[in-house]
């Protein structure tokens, strides 16, 4: 068989289920008739393997040589509908180069589960199975499982999962080796979205009337009273619909319209129902346009001026708190919007999205599609239909909307550039900023990162002119920032006050609400109590699966109902009566959590109306949207919230922000943890006052004199980041060098141990020899902050380096060797530049 050229064509495919060992691209053979459909970005379904186990593959290259001289076929196609486009392509191949991830992982970003296919291993009795003697081969759980697959005949992994938990994955593989079962994979394509019928007249109204009038020269006679109520509610409507508009009142249904369709008098087109929560009335009333002050026009025609240069940009939008940054986005989406181009704007967290999605769908209508995790899979998938047709040009979303398969990408807009949420910590660890700046250069687009306290790396490349900067140096509403006042906690100790809202605070929040207006209270500390440890051997209760102490939870409001939770794996427990060390009885609650603050704020204040903002009120679904509009609405006088309530909200009738231990993020063993601190104290500072009343923000410390402290308290970002830049340097942290993260999981302490050394022992072996032009410095190895997570101990090396191809290709090395040594072995996860270590 030849191609084009009159020689065999290839494909090189990466199958998407392989680890990162053995990810490759391997050659298959394409079919004569799979020829003209196997192009690079199509999914195929090929044989893989000693035993060629079907597995689902990626098309990454067309090519007519082969690397070996055996080559097996291509299978089939997956479904059709489907694909990656040139770009989507590109950049899961570069995912793969840059964060040492699988190609298949860096394909679930790109696309929405819901619409990929994937393999179900399915099990039947063998042919002979009934003739051998199994009970003298097989034990009683493995016969139950036997007998189970015999009587469906065909019995897929899930629904024996389902049935018999999760070991029973061990015992039918033990089934295959005794040849009693025989395993098969079958593809399962992803669902296609939902779908209507539309029925709309295939006649002319007069037609119409004359058929229903019983006129001899109409076209056909109806006998049929309900087809003659379906054929006059088509006439009234003279619309497409469907059929619970046309049957509702009447008896007639389904049959009846399968009869006028067949009889040419209605015509059926199915049409794609788009599930999408944030769909905007047809009649909406867009927003008005915002009057922008000089320095925000100036901002406009600046990044206007970068995004016509037809090259790829960058700009740093560096504004206060208040400046009115939004509007400055606005207007540049008014204008990419209008030059037929598509954008995406991205936001740290879905707390921000119900406003920002609220501003943007009143102002662009159904051209919006928004894309995070708090969506179904059906919604997601819809949203990336919608999207990859171009029927959505504006897209809003968290770290995933980076990947949006935006047409004509004119425009990648990152509000608070700085936060840390925008990097992922599971493969692929990507960070948002570095894929918006892969696909601003592809598409030769403009970046904008906007932020009132920008990350120091952004800013240093903005004062190098990387990025060219744009800075709104006053609040849009001419206000002025809070006053702030920094109260010391220390004093409240001493004089034996043990309430976590201190005395200047309460006196605030009463005033505040005399004035009929509102406040705002940041704990990032959920739960009720910190810990419960022992009076008498001072051990803390832990949890039985992790290396942490548990949370004291309030269950159902109720504060002398509580629980023990594991904020790591989750797991709950009761309350002890005794220490689990020593059984004494005397135990003591320590710390304090957002449920503490909203009690004591209920016994402060009883006739305020409180609520609470944290993952544990907003666990249902658009549970958040609900209670930002409730209290945007006025419906509570105080918010009680952790870091979900410190930036990118706009409450007009705000003008108190109390922190409560504005210093406990100072001592996490972290060198971005001022930087943090900063940004964190700067964002909820800027959240009073937005309205026409000037604001207060009252700051709770143990740490009064603190630098961070009080220069965030000043927003005094510019001399923040002179000392901490000048830190940096001399200790040699980013910017100034990579960080990578190798972290070694092992359920066998023991053996984890020994890996550790040896990956240790690798990694200085490489760096003396294959690759001593890479300098870099190596720390490790040592326990991870919390050395056991879910019965599995955690190793941890840190490398101080510059990434590049060399250092990437010594990493991957490492990855490759670590990933052959088998499934019972430690497992090796590299991140480069972790969010947090």
């Amino acid at each position: 068989m030849t191609g084009k050229q009159g020689t065999t064509q290839y494909a090189g495919v990466h199958i998407l289920d392989n680890p990162y060992c053995i990810d490759a691209s391997y050659d298959y053979y394409i079919p004569q008739d799979l020829r003209a459909a196997v192009t690079p970005g199509v999914f195929v379904t090929v044989p893989f393997g000693h035993g060629n186990r079907k597995q689902i593959g990626l098309v990454a290259t067309v090519h007519n040589e082969a690397s070996a001289k055996r080559i097996k076929s291509i299978a089939g196609l997956c479904s059709e509908r489907i694909c990656l486009s040139g770009e989507m392509l590109s950049l899961c191949l570069w995912l793969h180069e840059q964060t040492l991830c699988t190609v298949g992982e860096a394909v679930r970003c790109v696309l929405p589960a819901a619409s990929m296919s994937h393999m179900v291993d399915y099990y039947s009795p063998a042919p002979d199975a009934h003739a051998q003697n199994i009970d003298k081969k097989t034990d009683t759980a493995h016969l139950l499982v036997f007998h189970y697959i015999a009587a469906r005949q065909n019995a897929s992994i899930n629904t024996l999962r389902a049935r018999f938990g999760a070991g029973v994955t061990e015992m039918v593989n033990e089934l295959v080796d005794k040849g009693l079962v025989v395993k098969q994979a079958e593809e399962r394509q992803g669902t296609a979205g939902v779908f209507s019928t539309l029925y709309s007249l295939a006649i002319s109204i007069e037609d119409a009337r004359r058929i229903l009038d019983g006129d001899k020269t109409a076209s056909v006679r109806l006998t049929s009273q309900k087809q003659k109520a379906i054929l006059a509610r088509a006439m009234e409507q003279n619309a497409p619909a469907d059929k619970d508009a046309l049957c509702r009142g009447t008896d007639a249904g389904a049959a009846q319209l399968k009869a006028l369709v067949e009889k040419g008098l209605l015509t059926a087109e199915k049409k794609q129902i788009y599930r999408n929560p944030y769909a905007v009335p047809a009649d909406h009333t867009p927003t008005p346009d915002p009057v922008l002050n000089a320095e925000q026009a100036a901002a406009v025609q600046t990044l206007g001026e970068l995004a016509d240069t037809g090259e790829a940009r960058a700009a740093l939008l560096f504004g206060v708190t208040g400046s009115g940054k939004t509007y400055v986005m606005a207007k540049l989406l008014d204008k990419i919007l209008g030059q037929g181009k598509g954008a995406i704007l991205m936001l740290p967290e879905i707390s921000l999205t119900p406003q920002s999605v609220a501003l943007f769908c009143a102002r662009y209508g159904d051209t919006v599609a928004v894309i995070h995790s708090g969506l179904s899979a059906g919604e997601r998938q819809d949203a990336y239909t919608r999207i990859s047709e171009g029927r959505a040009r504006l897209v809003i979303g968290t770290r995933s909307a980076v990947f949006a398969p935006v047409p004509n990408l004119g425009l990648i807009i990152m509000d608070e550039e700085q936060e840390h949420t925008y990097k992922s910590d599971q493969d692929p660890k990507y960070h948002a900023r570095d894929v918006a700046r892969w696909r601003c250069a592809h598409n030769k687009a403009l970046l904008l990162l906007a932020s009132a306290t920008p990350s120091l790396e952004s800013y240093a490349k903005a004062q190098a002119g990387t990025y060219t900067l744009i800075q709104l140096t006053e609040r849009y509403n001419k206000t002025g920032l809070p006053e702030v006042t920094i109260a010391d906690m220390r004093r409240e100790s001493a004089a034996g006050i043990s309430s976590p809202l201190g005395t200047l605070l309460t006196d605030a929040l009463d005033r505040t609400l005399k004035d009929g207006k509102q406040a705002v209270l940041f704990l990032n500390r959920r739960g009720y109590h910190r810990f419960i440890s022992c009076a008498s051997c001072g051990t803390a209760v832990t949890c039985p699966h992790c290396s942490v102490a548990m949370t004291y939870h309030v269950k159902n409001g109720t504060y002398t109902d509580g629980e023990l939770v594991c904020h790591w794996c989750g797991t709950k427990l009761p309350v002890p009566q005794k220490c689990p060390s020593c059984e004494s009885t005397h135990l003591r609650h320590t710390g304090f959590g957002t449920q503490r603050v909203q009690q004591e704020l209920e016994y402060l204040l009883p006739d305020a109306r409180v609520m609470r903002l944290d993952a544990d009120t907003t666990q249902a679904k658009f549970s958040m949207d609900k209670l930002l509009g409730e209290f945007r609405e006025g419906h509570a006088d105080v918010m009680i919230g952790t870091q979900m309530v410190t930036k990118g909200h706009n409450f007009p009738a705000v003008t108190l922000v109390g922190v409560l231990l504005a210093d406990a993020s100072l001592y996490v063993d972290d060198y971005r943890a001022c930087e943090r601190t900063f940004a964190m104290l700067t964002q909820v500072i800027g959240r009073a006052g937005r309205g026409d009343t000037p604001g207060h923000a009252i700051i709770q410390t143990n740490n009064p004199d603190n630098d961070v402290i009080t220069l965030a308290c000043a927003q005094d970002y510019h001399t923040f980041f002179e000392r901490e830049i000048k830190l940096r340097r001399l200790l040699t942290f980013p910017p100034y060098c990579d960080i990578v993260l190798l972290t070694l999981t092992c359920s066998d302490e023991k053996d984890l141990l020994i890996h550790a050394v040896r990956l240790r022992e690798e990694l200085d072996r490489l760096g003396s020899k294959d690759f001593c032009d890479v300098p870099m410095l190596i720390f490790g190895p040592f326990e991870a902050p919390v050395y056991r997570v879910e019965e599995k101990y955690r190793m941890r090396l840190i490398v101080k380096c510059r990434l590049n191809k060399r250092s990437r290709a010594l990493f991957s090395k490492i990855l490759i060797r670590f990933g052959k040594d088998g499934a019972k072995s430690p497992v090796l996860g590299i991140d480069f530049n972790p969010s947090s270590l």
